[in-house]
């Protein structure tokens, strides 16, 4: 799938037109309908190659302020916490920015470059959902596949 868009909105500094693109590749690659947004079965079908190359986007843009990475260094460190998995979701959301006095919608998001590290971008699935139980399911799957890309990229160098 082609990033292009996405490197070019990201080198201008449009962080919520290259949050909004983000989310166009991930639903056009793996959304099946009905929910809007990644559900638990869709999530395992994204392609790693899109996964690496939207992380290495905004890594690069944001000198790894934000990007996949550091969204699942962060939640490697709240599961070291022992947390439950609410719990767990929780920390993480608040860690990152996506939760104050409640869970904040994408539109409410700090669309700067110096937000909260691993703030951005917003992982389609994760939020509108928050209280079905889907929502610790996505994150969960979203960033072991996602470390699963990174171990296979490393193995095959």
């Amino acid at each position: 799938m082609n990033t292009s868009a996405l490197d070019a909105l990201l080198a201008a500094g449009e962080w919520k037109a290259a949050d909004e693109e983000t989310r166009r590749l991930l639903l056009a690659d793996a959304d099946e309908g009905g929910f809007i947004g990644l559900d638990p079965v869709e999530v395992p079908t994204l392609d790693c190659a899109l996964l690496l190359a939207i992380d290495h986007a905004w890594r690069e843009a944001s000198h790894g302020r934000y990007g996949f990475t550091a969204q699942g260094d962060i939640l490697t460190a709240v599961r070291a916490e022992g947390y439950g998995p609410k719990k767990t979701w929780r920390v993480f959301g608040t860690r990152i920015g996506w939760r104050q006095r409640g869970w904040l919608d994408a539109s409410d998001l700090s669309y700067i470059a110096d937000a909260q590290e691993g703030h951005l971008p917003w992982v389609p699935g994760t939020l509108p959902i928050v209280s079905t139980g889907r929502t610790y399911e996505v994150l969960f799957l979203f960033y072991r596949l996602f470390d699963d890309c990174l171990t296979a990229h490393h193995e095959a160098r």
